[in-house]
């Protein structure tokens, strides 16, 4: 009903029965439960377009917007009031920044910039983007030394060349912008702070900058130092000073105090170990002792009791087996192969004591034959610090397995002109299904990082290489013709703990550049609300599309459906061991096998990027609990294998943040 084009435009809907105009952003009518009923199914509705605008803002979507005429729910920087065209101030402050972002025609703001005396102002402009003319003659930023339009002008600017730091001769600058009815541009961001003599503290030694005006200071030294600017050192205290040290990331360094000389000790940050040097110490001739040190990303070993035996097995990237991944291995013909030479093993930094790199796996048994085993037999050092699995103890028993068998598994990398999402491997279509998703509002949908992520990298591909299909229930288009919505994808966030190699936070977010039209045959679903509840039994319903057409079924070829039953993370990683599949599974991850007695099912989860749900309270309601990570590598479909999901459920917080 929108022009595709006005981007705030607003439809007005009269309700037949109340007679009085509403607006909304899906337009409709209040019925006698207070429930929002759309426009469209009263046929009494007079419908047509008001395109109000609201200038630099966003439009809030409110029932009573055409009665209190309130439309901005909120404005662009440096704009405000109810039509976003307010702008300009008074600004008594010590130091702050001006924005004015996606300027309207025919706008004019004034700024008046105070701090207190002796204090003079500089200003700086970060950004500056205006239409240009030679003379500034249209849109333009205009600076006055004072406190008023009457004051000497500094400068006129516009275009988008920044001008130099402007600096006032008193205590207040006075800033006006103007632009005419024509072109519109980014607009411009300034940082402004107070500045005086001694703001760039020309004392040395320590000393104490006093000023007597704002252009004008004098030194108060310690004892021993001497001169305008306490430069002049006692003979007896001459001596070189080391430079400053580089920069330390993943970490800070602080003086030991009450040591001679200077000592600077260094300490990493949590989930990071330190390598190298703990001290440096400056030295008589003006050089740091030792070498500069590093923080590496690193675990500390899990403490275990004394009748825990264990095998600390070097650090080695593992590879997992997504329904992506096969699916491109089986168009291909071929298992994929990482690109590249072959390379050896990379010299690793040395740690201290007690600390292991990332991807070292450390095996765990009894000591004795007479105790029993509890946990995870294997842990990985994961890249967030922590440790995969559950922690290990043994205790008196029956007796207890003996270690595991481990395989080592080659890393497998895909490359493809359509990216994972998208694939140009089908001869019919130009697009091809490789991932099932969930619709959680009408410009979100929620999918396993590794679908919109080239194998062993943490980047999303091009948002114009994916696209989402909603409403669809065959897999041919045709039968699906009327509910079908092909949506552009905007853009494509991936969680910043990503793991692609361990699989460890397997979650991303589609935004849609089109908006999902809600019907009987498209909705939204919910999220579980057991966020940081550990899910280890109970039953749920996986469904998801089979990446391959099943050509048995043809035309009639639906989304596939099953019931899988959870299980906690021991179990899992044992199955996977005994199959020679060492694998490590993470607080973030579900386990889930299918098992014949659960009931009917024509869905393989390994398979299918398909998604794990749960009943909600109310009747019809669904909830999601996880997205569908990676499995064993078979042709057949074994029910008793395990399948491991991304709990959904750990990230809702990080969802929410990037639905807005």
């Amino acid at each position: 009903m929108c022009r595709g084009c006005c981007e705030y435009d607003v439809i007005r809907c009269k309700c037949p029965i109340q007679g009085t105009p509403v607006g909304y952003a899906v337009p409709c009518c209040r019925n006698a439960i207070n429930e929002c009923d759309p426009c469209i199914i009263h046929p009494g509705c007079s419908i047509f377009e008001n395109c109000k605008r609201c200038n630099n803002g966003t439009w809030g979507p409110r029932d009573d917007f055409f009665i209190t005429g309130k439309y901005c729910a909120e404005c662009r920087p440096g704009w405000s009031g109810g039509d976003c065209m307010k702008c300009g101030g008074v600004l008594r402050k010590r130091q702050g920044h001006l924005v004015l972002e996606s300027y309207p025609n025919n706008a004019r703001c004034e700024w008046t910039i105070q701090v207190d005396r002796p204090f003079t102002i500089e200003l700086r402009f970060m950004m500056l983007s205006l239409e240009f003319h030679h003379s500034c003659r249209y849109d333009y930023v205009e600076v006055r030394d004072g406190d008023s339009i009457n004051s000497g002008v500094i400068g006129r600017f516009c275009g988008n060349s920044r001008p130099a730091p402007i600096q006032s001769s008193g205590n207040s600058l006075h800033i006006l912008f103007v632009s005419d009815g024509y072109k519109n541009f980014d607009g411009f961001f300034a940082t402004f702070q107070e500045n005086s003599a001694c703001s760039s503290s020309p004392c040395l030694h320590d000393g104490t900058c006093i000023l007597d005006s704002s252009y004008t200071y004098h030194c108060a030294c310690l004892a021993g130092y001497t001169g305008k600017r306490c430069e002049n050192v006692p003979v007896e205290r001459v001596c070189k000073s080391c430079p400053p040290l580089p920069r330390f990331y993943h970490g800070y360094h602080q003086v030991v105090p009450g040591l001679e000389p200077e000592t600077v000790e260094f300490f990493c940050n949590h989930s990071y170990a330190l390598s190298g040097d703990a001290r440096r110490t400056c030295q008589p001739d003006g050089t740091w002792s030792g070498k500069q040190p590093l923080c590496v990303r690193a675990c500390r070993e899990p403490k275990v009791s004394e009748l825990v035996k264990q095998r600390v097995l070097p650090p080695q990237t593992p590879s997992r087996k997504t329904p992506v991944h096969k699916f491109y291995s089986s168009v291909m013909g071929r298992q994929l192969q990482s690109d590249g030479p072959t390379k050896g093993p990379p010299v690793l930094p040395q740690l201290p004591q007690g600390f292991h790199h990332l991807y070292t796996h450390i095996e765990y048994e009894c000591h004795s034959p007479f105790y029993q085993h509890s946990g995870s037999s294997r842990r990985t050092c994961l890249k967030t610090g922590k440790w995969s699995g559950r922690h290990v103890s043994c205790s008196p028993g029956e007796g207890s397995r003996g270690p595991l068998e481990t395989t080592t598994l080659t890393q497998n990398k895909y490359t493809d002109d359509g990216e994972a999402g998208t694939g140009n491997h089908n001869q019919v279509s130009d697009w091809q299904l490789v991932c099932s998703g969930a619709l959680v509002n009408q410009r979100s949908v929620v999918v396993a990082a590794h679908c919109v992520t080239e194998l062993g990298k943490v980047y999303p591909v091009d948002a114009a290489k994916i696209k989402v299909v909603v409403g669809k229930h065959y897999r041919d288009d045709h039968r699906d013709s009327k509910g079908l919505q092909h949506l552009r994808v905007a853009s494509i966030v991936v969680h910043p703990n990503y793991d692609p190699n361990i699989l460890d936070s397997d979650m991303a977010v589609v935004k849609l550049l089109d908006k999902a039209r809600i019907g009987e045959k498209v909705l939204p679903l919910c999220f579980s609300e057991n966020q940081g509840v550990e899910v280890t039994s109970g039953q749920g319903l996986v469904t998801g599309w089979s990446l391959l057409p099943d050509s048995s079924l043809g035309a009639d070829e639906r989304a596939r459906v099953g019931i899988v039953h959870l299980a906690d993370v021991v179990p899992c990683e044992q199955q996977y061991a005994r199959n020679g599949v060492p694998v490590s599974v993470t607080d973030n991850m579900l386990c889930a096998s299918q098992k014949p007695d659960y009931g009917p099912s024509n869905i393989c989860p390994s398979d299918t990027g398909g998604i794990l749900v749960i009943p909600g309270e109310s009747k019809g309601l669904w909830r999601i609990l996880g997205l569908v990570s990676f499995g064993y590598d078979q042709g057949e479909c074994d029910p008793d294998l395990y399948t491991v999901y991304t709990h959904v459920a750990n990230f809702k917080d990080w969802i929410e943040s990037n639905m807005k």
